[in-house]
């Protein structure tokens, strides 16, 4: 005698709705819609993508992180001490992959401002 398959009620279209547009995590979601959790999950990673723990911090991390190097500028109101005799600094990165060119932009503002330099330069080269 053949085995029958279990049979579940849910809505499959509130499962993806929730996948795509919340953050909860998948056993959160099949909790809440009555959804086997492998089924989430395999629609889950359809939509959201197969993301593992430590790639979804840098993520979060990233979003927390001001958009813009603009941003960061106006973001800090300190009045800076100007280092007499027009100091020069000069700080370069080279080869640096363009996912980490605004985090490397940014350490090289806040060296500046430690150094109470009131203007900088910043080029990019190809």
């Amino acid at each position: 005698m053949a085995k029958k398959s279990k049979q579940y009620d849910y809505d499959l279209g509130e499962v993806k709705r929730l996948i795509g547009e919340t953050d909860k995590n998948y056993r959160e979601i099949a909790a809440e819609t009555g959804c086997p959790y492998a089924s989430v999950v395999y629609h889950g990673r359809k939509i959201r993508g197969r993301v593992n723990r430590m790639r979804q911090e840098e993520i979060q991390a990233e979003q927390q992180q001001p958009q813009s190097l603009l941003a960061l500028a106006q973001e800090t109101q300190e009045e800076p001490t100007v280092l007499s005799g027009g100091t020069t600094l000069s700080i370069s990165r080279n080869e640096i992959h363009i996912q980490n060119a605004e985090q490397e932009a940014a350490k090289m503002i806040k060296a500046a401002r430690a150094m109470g330099l009131t203007k900088i330069n910043i080029t990019i080269d190809r």
